[in-house]
C-alpha cells in the first residue's frame, strides 16, 4: 500500500533519515565528459561559443572555452566530448578508501550533467557510458565501492537544465558560419562512431530562448530519474533546480507546468529502504521535510531547523588545468575545516566534489587536501558528528563577507579571528572551535560567561581535543581557558566543554 501521496501535504510528513543529520561530512563525484577538455564547469556548452542568446555572466567563459576547445580539439559538439572520457584509470574502491580516510560519511555520484550524457546503463537513453566513451557504467560502479565501505550513496541529476543548456548546439560557429551539430539525425550517424544514435535523444528540440518545453521533455526527465532510483535505490537524491524540477518555479518550467515530480517523490520515499533524502535550492519553511535545502557555494548566516545540506567544490566543478582568475579556486584543507565547522554548527552537513582527471584519478593537490581534513577530524570528529546545533552557532566578528565570484556566490577563505568560535553540542556537552590560534594563548568565549545566561549549568571541565584538560576560568563576561604553547590541530582548535 502507498504510503505518501503525490502532494505536498503528504509528503510534509516525511522525516529526514537519521543517518543524514549524523554525518555532516560528505564527497561528490561530479565527474563526467566535460572533464575531458580540462576546462571547467560548463564546458559542454561554452565549447560552442558565445551566442546571440548566451546571457551576460557566460560571455567570458563562453569566449574562453571555445578557444581552447578549438586549440585542444579542433572542434565538434557536445557529443564529441563523450568517446574522449575513458576512464581507463578509474579505481572506486580506491577512491573510496581515500575518502572514508578523510573522514567522509555519504558519497554522491554525478548521474547525469547538463550535457544530458548518463553514466550509468540506462535502457532509456542511448547516450550513456556503457557504449559510449568509458563504456562501463560508472554509476553502478561508485554504488558498489560506497555500499562495500558502508557509506551512505547519493545521486545527482542535472538534465533539467538541457533544454536551455544545450540550445547553442542549434546555433552556428561565429567564424565559419557552420551550423553546429544539434540538426543532425540518426541517419547522419551512419558509418560514424556514434553510429545507432539518434541526436534529437541528446539535445534539446529547436527552439526560441526562453521558450518553455513541452510535457513530453519532463516526462522523459522523470522516467529516466526514476529507472535510476529503482535500480540503484539511492539514499540521497540531489536534484539540481530550485524547486522540482519543470514545475513551477523550476529553472525551467515546463507547458503545462509538472506535477510529475511529487509522484517521483512519492515513489523514492515509498520504496528506499532508508527513507530517503532529495535535496533542491529553494525550500520554503513548511517543506523542509520533504525535501531537504541544499545550499550551492553559499554559506548561510544563521543555524537552520532541518538539516541542510552545503555543497561546493575543490576548484571547478570539473577538472580544469587553468588558473585563470575566472575560475573558482582550488581549496586548502585550512579552507575546507572551516567551512565544515560553520556549515555543522548550523545543522548542515558539507558536501566537498573532489574533481577528477578525465581518467578517473584525482591529483596530489586533492589527496593531500582530504589527508588534511581527515587528520583534524580524527581529533575533532566528535564535536562533528552526530552533533547538534547548540543555543548560538557562532560568535565573533568575521560575517559571511563580501559575495564572491561571477556567479554571485558568497565562499571565501576567510581571514578569522581568534574570537571567531563555532558551537556544536552532544548532550550536555558543547564543543566551542576557535578558527584562530590566539597569540596570548587565552581562549575568551563570551558566550559562555554567566551574563549570557546560555549555559545549562556550570561547566565541571575544559579540554583542547588532541592536547587534553586545560586550565579555566568561569567570569560574568566570558568563559576563558589557557591553551598550550602548541596548537594541536591546524585550522581550527576545538574545545570541549562538560
Amino acid at each position: 500500500m502507498t504510503r505518501f501521496r503525490p502532494d505536498w501535504e503528504s509528503l510534509r510528513t516525511h522525516r529526514i533519515p537519521e543517518w543524514f543529520s549524523e554525518a555532516k561530512f560528505g564527497i561528490w563525484s561530479h565527474w563526467g565528459p566535460q572533464s575531458a577538455g580540462r576546462s571547467g564547469d560548463w564546458y559542454a556548452r561554452h565549447l560552442y561559443g558565445m551566442q546571440p542568446w548566451s546571457e551576460p555572466w557566460e560571455r567570458k567563459r563562453a569566449t574562453r572555452q571555445h578557444e581552447h576547445h578549438r586549440a585542444h580539439f579542433g572542434g565538434g559538439g557536445a557529443k564529441d566530448l563523450f568517446p574522449r572520457w575513458r576512464a581507463e584509470r578509474f579505481d572506486p574502491d580506491e577512491l573510496i578508501d581515500l575518502y572514508v580516510t578523510s573522514g567522509a560519511r555519504y558519497f554522491v555520484a554525478l548521474a547525469t550533467h547538463c550535457d544530458n550524457f548518463d553514466l550509468w546503463d540506462s535502457k532509456l537513453h542511448g547516450w550513456n557510458a556503457t557504449r559510449v566513451g568509458p563504456r562501463r557504467d560508472i554509476v553502478g560502479a561508485w554504488e558498489r565501492a560506497a555500499r562495500a565501505a558502508g557509506l551512505p550513496f547519493g545521486m545527482s541529476f542535472h538534465q533539467n537544465w538541457t533544454w536551455r543548456w544545450l540550445d547553442v548546439a542549434h546555433g552556428e560557429d561565429p567564424e565559419t558560419g557552420e551550423p553546429y551539430d544539434g540538426g543532425l539525425t540518426a541517419a547522419d550517424g551512419a558509418g560514424t562512431w556514434w553510429e545507432g544514435l539518434d541526436p534529437a535523444r541528446l539535445y534539446p528540440e529547436r527552439h526560441e530562448p526562453g521558450a518553455r518545453p513541452p510535457a513530453r521533455v519532463a516526462e522523459r526527465f522523470y522516467a529516466r530519474v526514476r529507472e535510476a532510483l529503482d535500480r540503484y535505490r539511492p539514499d540521497l537524491v540531489y536534484l539540481d533546480d530550485g524547486r522540482l524540477p519543470f514545475d513551477e518555479g523550476s529553472v525551467v518550467e515546463s507547458e503545462p507546468v509538472s506535477a510529475a515530480g511529487l509522484e517521483l517523490l512519492a515513489h523514492y520515499y515509498d520504496t528506499c529502504p532508508t527513507g530517503g533524502i532529495v535535496t533542491i535550492k529553494d525550500v520554503p519553511d513548511a517543506d523542509r521535510t520533504a525535501v531537504v535545502l541544499d545550499s550551492e557555494r553559499r554559506q548561510l548566516d544563521t543555524a537552520q531547523p532541518y538539516p541542510w545540506q552545503f555543497d561546493t567544490s575543490d576548484g571547478e566543478w570539473f577538472d580544469c588545468a587553468d588558473d585563470d582568475p575566472m575560475f573558482h579556486p582550488r581549496k586548502s584543507a585550512h579552507q575546507v575545516i572551516h567551512t565544515l565547522i560553520d556549515v555543522v554548527s548550523k545543522n548542515g552537513c558539507l558536501l566537498l566534489n573532489v574533481p577528477q582527471r578525465a581518467d578517473g584519478t584525482v591529483d596530489e593537490r586533492a589527496r593531500e587536501l582530504l589527508a588534511g581534513v581527515g587528520g583534524w577530524l580524527r581529533v575533532c570528529g566528535e564535536g562533528v558528528y552526530g552533533t547538534t546545533p547548540w543555543v548560538r552557532a557562532a560568535e565573533g566578528s568575521t560575517g559571511m563577507g563580501e559575495t564572491k565570484g561571477y556567479e554571485g556566490y558568497n565562499e571565501a577563505d576567510r581571514a578569522y579571528g581568534p574570537g571567531d568560535i563555532r558551537f556544536t553540542r552532544r548532550g550536555e556537552t558543547v564543543y566551542a572551535t576557535l578558527l584562530a590560534w590566539p597569540k596570548d594563548r587565552t581562549a575568551v568565549i563570551t558566550s559562555l560567561g554567566t551574563a549570557a545566561g546560555l549555559l545549562r549549568r556550570r561547566p565541571q571541565r575544559v579540554e583542547l581535543l588532541g592536547h587534553g584538560p586545560v586550565s579555566w576560568r568561569l567570569a560574568p563576561d566570558a568563559l576563558r581557558a589557557d591553551l598550550p604553547p602548541v596548537p594541536p590541530t591546524t585550522a581550527a582548535y576545538m574545545l570541549k566543554i562538560t
